[in-house]
């Protein structure tokens, strides 16, 4: 009889505990979710993928739009780190997907790296990085501090297209990421 009180005793904190849960999208976080929220009142997942490389698990991306629906001028993408990653490694990383995608002037190239220099950090696990695109501006946020606000749509257009781009380093994964797969 004991037994059975126990058994109903934790089946019904487990079950708080998942109603808790589905009232904000666990994948995402609290804070995450707020910050998504702030620019997005109503929003539906487009599409969420992993990164990995070999045999190590880079992070998990999630593509946000108020409809569900791919939107080139306004989403939002959410990456959670898995791993360790250096500044100086996202940095570079970042400038070689810009080379892939266009042939820039060495200028501009300084010009990101400056960018890229002031506002990355070096990730740890469950690091999570917000890009927001809207129309004529966008957002970046690093563990819930904002860390650039920018309209240079060239720089912002190229940024998004790392993982947005049908012709990405890995086109498998923007196929999930963007709902076409």
């Amino acid at each position: 009889m004991i037994r059975k009180i126990l058994i109903l005793i934790i089946l019904f904190f487990l079950n708080i505990n998942t109603l808790f849960a589905e009232t904000i999208n666990k994948d995402l976080g609290l804070d995450t979710e707020k910050i998504i929220l702030k620019y997005f009142p109503s929003y539906e997942i487009v599409g969420k993928a992993n990164y990995s490389f070999l045999i190590w698990n880079i992070y998990d991306a999630t593509l946000i739009t108020k409809t569900g629906e791919l939107n080139n001028s306004e989403f939002i993408l959410v990456l959670k780190y898995n791993k360790v990653i250096k500044k100086d490694r996202l940095i570079n990383e970042t400038i070689n997907e810009f080379k892939k995608q266009a042939n820039f002037k060495e200028e501009y190239l300084i010009e990101v790296k400056e960018i890229l220099e002031k506002t990355f950090k070096e990730t740890k696990v469950n690091s999570v990085f917000i890009g927001i695109k809207n129309i004529d501006k966008s957002f970046f946020y690093f563990d819930g501090l904002k860390i650039l606000e920018t309209e240079d749509q060239k720089f912002i257009n190229h940024f998004f297209n790392i993982w947005l781009r049908e012709d990405s380093q890995n086109p498998s994964f923007t196929k999930k990421l963007t709902g076409k797969e």
